[in-house]
């Protein structure tokens, strides 16, 4: 409702409005299209539109061009063809460019239309080192080229991946799906009368919807926080791709990832993986964990209990019985989490352990687990995204690194001496119960009992903290 909407086009039309003046009337006349069958930007009330803006037809030989469109395209021409206009659209100065149809309309300078592949749109199409837009969303899939995105974001603009972008409609497709397999069961058990099934999956439109935000919130959060530390994380990071394609699990090319003369030029100047790059890393952490629990028997630990029953909405929970035999019960633990682990602790986390500790990716999963249930970790990092917009971001990014810093080390010290790779591992709740207590009892005291050097340190951290904004009780916390 607050989006101030300066141009767009679809195959028939393009809208124009330079100056927007009231984004609530805008809103009203948008959605009152848009509920409105068989209408298109034509039908759009041409009072609101601001000065020097319009409708225009996408079949017009020519479009005359006055000194707002000017202004807002930088367009020096008395009138332009269709084609011209909306690639100098593309090209504005704006907060946010997005892609909601089809086609593909920005590529890499270093790339033909021809290896786009899509002829319609070679007239309009842009190159990515010349998008002003601030931030790059694609609702829609392939709206720009892996190596366009990567251009965009060396040039300091904001972007994730098409797959990013559009998680939230393929997480909610799983959610339906487990969701009605559970209700089948709970339906041939008799707990549940068929004919109640529809009012009941219509009851939980909103709760699905915000566990699908919650799981979107996280996953975009870990490639900000994989961002601020692109840099110093750039070897383990392409150790991590190394070992995915000497495995055969991935290929350089196909996904538009650095090759070992690139990563020297990164590495050399000092730079990092930009966010499209990082996102397929994220992808591809999160697949290879998922594989290796699904094939263990971690997905069976009586730990993951009451994370399969929170997966669903609570309104199912009473289904307890039924959740214990759902027949995607443990790819439902596995991909949860994977996606924990990756989202707490970055792409490269089980690699870098495993070079340190010398254990596999199921033992490092089960000492993560047990890790932030020891520390209490998931209440600290709650505490740390209740700060959006409280405080600045660039604070709650430092915390969560120093969070994922507590984590690694414990799943480090845990993956080494808690049993989880030997012929008989305790449980997860049994480790957790092992360590616990005792952890509990040297916090409360475990700032009197640091050396002064550990004092300090714990003190630089701190300030560093609050300089970033953090507040005074989470910076203390997360320093200590």
């Amino acid at each position: 409702r607050k989006i101030r909407l300066l141009a767009a086009f679809d195959h028939r039309d393009i809208f124009i409005d330079p100056n927007p003046k009231d984004c609530e009337k805008s809103w009203i006349e948008r959605k009152r299209l848009f509920d409105t069958p068989r209408t298109s930007w034509q039908d759009y009330d041409k009072k609101l539109i601001s000065k020097g803006g319009g409708v225009f037809s996408r079949s017009a030989k020519s479009i005359d061009i006055g000194p707002e469109i000017a202004a807002l395209t930088g367009i020096d021409k008395p009138s332009v063809t269709q084609t011209e206009l909306m690639s100098a659209l593309l090209k504005s100065q704006c907060e946010l460019l997005w892609f909601g149809g089809i086609g593909n309309y920005i590529k890499a300078r270093s790339e033909n239309n021809t290896d786009v592949g899509d002829k319609a749109n070679d007239a309009i199409r842009i190159d990515g080192e010349d998008v002003r837009a601030a931030v790059v969303g694609e609702g829609a899939n392939l709206g720009v080229t892996q190596k366009g995105r990567i251009a965009f974001a060396r040039h300091g603009g904001r972007i994730n991946t098409d797959a990013i972008d559009n998680s939230a409609g393929v997480d909610t497709s799983d959610h339906e799906v487990n969701i009605k397999i559970l209700l089948g069961d709970v339906i041939r058990a008799g707990a549940l009368k068929a004919d109640k099934r529809d009012k009941l999956l219509e009851s939980m439109t909103d709760e699905v919807g915000a566990l699908v935000l919650a799981d979107n919130y996280d996953q975009t959060g870990c490639i900000s926080i994989a961002q601020a530390s692109a840099a110093a994380d750039l070897d383990s990071h392409e150790r991590f791709i190394q070992r995915l394609e000497a495995s055969g699990k991935l290929s350089r090319r196909v996904e538009g990832l650095p090759l070992t003369g690139e990563f020297a030029g990164l590495r050399a100047a000092q730079q990092g993986l930009t966010r499209p790059e990082l996102a397929k890393l994220v992808a591809y952490a999160k697949i290879d964990l998922f594989d290796a629990l699904v094939a263990s028997k971690t997905p069976d630990d009586p730990a993951f209990a009451e994370a399969l029953k929170t997966y669903f909405p609570k309104e199912l929970w009473k289904f307890e019985p039924q959740m214990a035999t759902h027949r995607l019960r443990r790819e439902i633990i596995g991909t949860k989490l994977a996606d924990d682990l990756v989202n707490r602790c970055g792409p490269s986390f089980v690699d870098r352990v495993r070079e340190v500790a010398r254990a596999d990716a199921v033992t490092i999963a089960c000492a993560f687990e047990a890790a932030r249930r020891i520390f209490d970790l998931e209440a600290l990092v709650e505490r740390v995204n209740a700060l959006d917009n409280k405080a600045p971001a660039a604070a709650q990014t430092a915390l969560h690194q120093r969070i994922g810093g507590a984590l690694r080390r414990s799943t480090i010290y845990l993956a080494r001496n808690a049993g989880f790779d030997s012929e008989q591992p305790p449980t997860i709740l049994e480790v957790v119960e092992r360590y616990r207590a005792p952890v509990d009892v040297q916090r409360a005291t475990l700032m009197a009992d640091l050396s002064d050097i550990e004092r300090e340190r714990v003190a630089v951290r701190h300030k560093s903290l609050l300089d970033l904004g953090a507040p005074e009780d989470l910076a203390h916390e997360a320093a200590l």
